[in-house]
């Protein structure tokens, strides 16, 4: 007789996405991916990876594409493999599944009823079981059981049956299921979500993000001010609190208020707004006066140039140090139209010259202060309520595939070696010892009703 081929045997593709290695190989290798998408910082510059990590690694950052680990082309990968294993194992388990659920447990025979694992049989006094006794008995059954089917001529008796939890089995499908929606909702907030960040000055505003990695645009569709940033600390000098007074705007109305702090985020729209960071930024006063009589003074803020156009001349601050020697210094910039300049450092209570042609300036710092801007890191996920019902059903899923029990009673009354006999009998596929005790119970409860035969 020619030997049948088993399904794996004849489909190797489908013996090998099913493979049982081939899915903790994927989860270990998930596992590992994501430990390092965790360690290494993602989104940054690759000037950032190469400060901190040096070339050789901030050269394989790049090439791996470490730098964004979880929309990298083999992190994608690693996911469509394990969700086609978990589809491919789900379809070939199916079947037997359905043969499970199907199974008509009430098409057994009463020898099968005393080769289960948990039974007890009564034999009836005088071979008599009177209609009253047998209610009595069915209503004993029912009450500590539950609601029985009923199948009359198994075996000339007939046969009662309590079954429940038989749907657990779609249990483990369930969890499939949910591991492949957690999957769709991380794959579709990376491609359809953004991370940025946006930096405002007091009482500035702005209608977009800027991508951490290109530091390209992000379109918000609305427009975010920064009323009021506060900013207290530590007798170290290390921030305690700062905290953002933001608000929505609307094609030019407000829209919404909020004070955000470091775990208390403002979201409007999907977008999610989160107290990252500050900056400080400095403003000085400096004062100029020329050999030719003439004196004036300038604020100079931080990245902005201040211009003197009756004497051609162009200030800037390129550095602020709060203590040097005792007192606030600063090294400003002074360019004369041409694109040409010099730099020098200027010391509170202290007087700098600086020559150009034939006049001569001197440079003096009145008086310097700090400015703050916030540091929002910018979020759209759009997915996470997708990973939220992947969670939910997959914690419902584990829920019925650990502690939901597919577990029958049987019940068989009738003829049996020429006399009555009552059979009753039990299986379950899971927490045996919770339905061992039931199943005893039961046992003792008939026991009486019989009248201990």
């Amino acid at each position: 007789m020619k030997k049948t081929a088993t399904y794996s045997q004849e489909n190797p593709v489908i013996r090998f996405f099913s493979s049982v290695h081939l899915a903790i190989f994927l989860l270990i290798a998930l596992a590992v991916t994501s430990i390092i998408g965790t360690i290494i910082p993602q989104g940054q510059s690759q000037q950032f990876y190469l400060d901190n990590f040096g070339p050789t690694m901030s050269k394989l950052t790049k090439i791996l594409h470490l730098n964004d680990t979880y929309h990298s082309w083999w992190y994608l990968s690693l996911l469509a493999l394990f969700s086609t294993n978990l589809i491919v194992c789900t379809l070939k388990r199916l079947p037997f599944t359905l043969k499970l659920f199907k199974k008509d447990n009430l098409a057994v025979s009463s020898d099968y009823l005393t080769r289960m694992p948990y039974k007890r049989i009564w034999r009836v006094k005088d071979g008599v079981l009177d209609n009253e006794l047998m209610q009595k008995l069915l209503s004993t059954f029912q009450k500590k059981a539950g609601s029985f089917q009923k199948k009359p001529n198994v075996d000339g008796g007939t046969l009662f049956l309590v079954e429940k939890g038989k749907w657990s089995y779609w249990g483990l499908y369930g969890v499939h299921l949910s591991i492949l929606i957690i999957f769709l909702g991380a794959v579709f907030g990376s491609f359809y979500g953004f991370k940025g960040r946006i930096m405002l000055m007091e009482g500035e505003t702005t209608d977009h993000a800027v991508r951490f990695d290109t530091a390209a645009p992000i379109p918000l569709g609305f427009s975010i001010r920064c009323d009021h940033f506060f900013v207290s600390f530590y007798d170290n000098g290390a921030p305690k609190e700062f905290r953002s007074d933001l608000t929505i705007l609307e094609k030019g109305k407000e829209v919404l208020h909020k004070a955000i702090l470091v775990n208390d985020p403002l979201e409007y729209k999907g977008v999610t707004f989160y107290q990252a960071s500050y900056q400080a930024i400095p403003e000085v006063t400096i004062r100029v006066a020329s050999s030719t009589g003439i004196q004036r003074s300038f604020i100079i803020p931080a990245f902005q140039k201040v211009s003197w156009p009756e004497s051609s001349m162009t200030l800037a601050l390129l550095k602020y140090i709060p203590n040097i020697h005792g007192v606030p210094a600063a090294r400003i910039w002074i360019g004369d139209g041409t694109g040409q300049g010099h730099a020098l450092w200027v010391l509170q209570g202290r007087t700098e010259k600086y020559t150009r042609g034939d006049t001569t300036y001197e440079l003096s710092l009145v008086s310097a202060s700090e400015r703050y801007m916030t540091g929002l890191q910018v979020k759209k996920d759009p997915g996470v309520w997708i990973v939220w019902l992947g969670c939910t059903a997959l914690i419902l899923g584990f829920a019925i595939v650990f502690w939901v029990p597919h577990r029958r009673s049987w019940l068989w009354v009738g003829p049996k070696d020429g006399e009555t006999q009552v059979i009753l009998s039990g299986q379950t596929n899971k927490n045996k010892i919770h339905f061992e005790k039931d199943f005893r119970e039961l046992e003792d409860s008939i026991n009486s009703v019989l009248g201990n035969q």
